[in-house]
């Protein structure tokens, strides 16, 4: 428990925390589902926190790692009512001392520009850049030559997204299969070159992850989720130097909504190559 100001203190999230943590999330207008919670405290017990200020949950912040090699900082949210009084810094210290005691030298994020000066002020750096698109207007359905994952499948799904991704995340790639709409594969000539998913979301369905390198396997991984989405809107964070995922954007209606910054503090030892990632799982995961 880390005490910085009178009545205020930064402790390690529970579930009795839950309700009043997602209201900050709905106040920020993030898509995540009130069961994210407990999924991020179960990945992670000692790694997700809260600033309690006179009894008041007033921020959040999770951690998650991926072995030893990399972890990613995501949920970072503050009441309006105490932004820019320094509780963000404070949660923030909070996760990377957390990080630093597990020995995990590459920590990863993705920024909203409000966020981006937070963390360049603890040193992280920008990497490349990420922007939501959204699409409202679901006319194309048609149906690709694509199929629903099988458990067959996992093994190749999981090597695919390990080098686009650079560690494995297979742990959490199965748990988010749950919540999917569909889960996808692309196989061409006998062999799965490429899956995505088509996830829940409270505002909107979400694309991601998804990863493909060939064009024609990406478009039809796209046509064939958008095919199963609710008629509300779909989210879908795309790299901008992936010039396949932004043209397909283009190709189907989607249209920017906000930026986004992957950064990160420490050495790059594990990759992040945005030209082979079509679509990040999500801001809160990579």
């Amino acid at each position: 428990m880390l005490n910085y100001t009178d009545g205020m203190e930064t402790v390690i999230l529970t579930e009795r925390h839950f309700a009043a943590a997602d209201e900050l999330r709905r106040l920020a207008g993030w898509n995540q589902r009130p069961e994210g919670w407990a999924w991020l405290l179960a990945l992670e017990p000692e790694g997700c926190f809260a600033t309690i200020e006179n009894g008041e949950l007033i921020g959040t912040v999770t951690a998650v790692t991926y072995g030893r090699e990399l972890a990613w900082i995501g949920m970072m949210l503050v009441h309006p009512n105490h932004r820019r009084q320094g509780v963000g810094t404070q949660l923030m210290k909070a996760a990377l001392a957390f990080l630093k005691s597990r020995g995990i030298a590459c920590i990863r994020l993705d920024a909203t520009p409000a966020g981006r000066r937070v963390y360049e002020k603890l040193g992280f750096v920008a990497e490349w850049g990420l922007t939501r698109h959204e699409v409202t207007s679901l006319s194309e359905r048609s149906s690709p030559n694509t199929r629903e994952l099988m458990e067959s499948d996992w093994p190749v799904a999981e090597k695919l997204d390990a080098e686009a991704f650079g560690v494995s995340r297979s742990r959490i790639l199965r748990r988010l299969a749950q919540d999917c709409r569909a889960t996808l594969v692309w196989p061409a000539q006998g062999h799965i070159l490429g899956y995505g998913m088509l996830r829940l979301g409270t505002q909107s369905d979400y694309i991601g992850p998804m990863v493909c390198a060939e064009a024609e396997g990406a478009q039809s991984l796209i046509s064939g989720l958008l095919r199963v989405a609710s008629p509300r809107s779909v989210f879908w964070d795309v790299p901008d130097d992936n010039p396949l995922a932004n043209n397909l954007a283009k190709r189907f209606g989607f249209t920017p909504v906000r930026p986004l910054t992957r950064m990160r503090l420490g050495p790059a030892s594990v990759s992040s190559e945005p030209a082979v990632q079509l679509a990040i799982a999500d801001p809160s995961l990579g």
